[in-house]
């Protein structure tokens, strides 16, 4: 282990070991980085302790991540989720100050089992399509989770996360995708102005994952093991999720199409209909087409910002350069979704 993994490891360790999480004795093990991360690192640390190993995720905000959004805030809803009951992983401490050797906020967490599916590799796509034809467990716990979530009181989501209006939201990623933009995208200018015409009712609020999709869920042995990646989540309308979940970029639509099932393992009426029966909250599906809208947006938002950070030498990630083969896809899916 080199001298910067070893003083990272060391860190992590530190932080447990405060938390009371493992003992004053136990001793690093392994330490590595996971791939993937545009706004947070993940790294694995494992942990020895009494003949024992154990396994833990160090969620770190680095410097110059893509998205601006509060560590502290996915520290908290974390623990918000444990203690009702939603499949995800427990966290342990939280080191708020940027002076240690991640260069950043972190948390450490429990490593929960599983793999991440990759809806944009056809052979784990048709794999995903075939749990459908089959005993659909994916679908069940894709949309049983979703109701579980948007059932969490909202006292207790008030508590820990900002209440977001519909307005508010689109103005906000409105103001990203200007920043941002390299140059002015008609097609993305007028559905934002299509949005914010919209006259959309207020429901009773709820926790929003904001990006509720299967690629931020752990499978394994075909059931969902644990959600993941809470940065966006706010208080709010739940019915941003279902439009967000709705999206073809989500079945695997990249510079071709995807899959024809939501995200690769639900029909789409029967995944809204389900929701319904589990949650009793009434369906609008004009509602839900404005949320699908609104979340292709917000990904183009987030594509063109890493676009524009590599554009502008914040990043050598090569990933960010490549953002920009899924936003003709998605703009032809807004130019479906609003019938132009």
């Amino acid at each position: 282990m080199n001298a910067p993994l070893q003083d990272r490891a060391a860190a992590a360790l530190g932080s447990l070991r405060s938390a009371g999480t493992v003992a004053a004795g136990a001793e690093v093990e392994g330490f590595r980085q996971l791939q993937g991360g545009w706004s947070r690192h993940s790294f694995v640390l494992s942990v020895g302790e009494e003949g024992a190993s154990r396994d833990f995720v160090i969620r770190v905000r680095p410097q110059g991540a893509l998205l601006d959004s509060d560590l502290r805030q996915e520290f908290l809803t974390y623990r918000l989720l444990g203690q009702h009951g939603i499949r995800a992983p427990a966290v342990y401490s939280l080191e708020e100050g940027e002076d240690n050797p991640f260069g950043g906020p972190f948390f450490t967490m429990a490593m929960a089992p599983g793999e991440a599916p990759n809806v944009w590799r056809r052979e784990e796509r048709e794999a995903l399509e075939r749990n459908w034809s089959g005993p659909r467990s994916l679908a069940q716990d894709l949309v049983q989770s979703l109701a579980a979530i948007h059932a969490i009181p909202v006292a207790a989501v008030a508590e820990v996360l900002p209440r977001r209006g519909f307005n508010e939201t689109v103005a906000h990623w409105r103001g990203v995708q200007e920043e941002m933009a390299l140059v002015a995208d008609p097609v993305i200018g007028e559905a934002f102005e299509w949005l914010q015409a919209r006259d959309i009712p207020e429901v009773e609020p709820a926790l929003v994952h904001g990006d509720y999709r299967l690629g931020n869920c752990l499978i394994r042995d075909g059931r969902i093991t644990a959600i993941l990646d809470w940065e966006l989540a706010y208080c709010g309308d739940p019915r941003f999720d279902l439009g967000y979940v709705d999206l073809d970029y989500h079945a695997g639509k990249f510079t071709r199409p995807g899959s024809p099932l939501l995200n690769a393992v639900a029909e789409r009426e029967w995944f809204m209909g389900e929701y319904q029966r589990l949650t009793g909250r009434p369906f609008d599906a004009d509602v839900v087409r404005a949320y699908s809208v609104l979340g292709a947006l917000i990904l183009l938002a987030i594509l063109t910002t890493a676009v524009r950070m590599y554009s502008d030498e914040r990043t050598s990630d090569i990933r960010m350069m490549w953002s920009r083969f899924a936003i003709p896809g998605l703009r032809q899916d807004i130019t479906r979704l609003l019938g132009w």
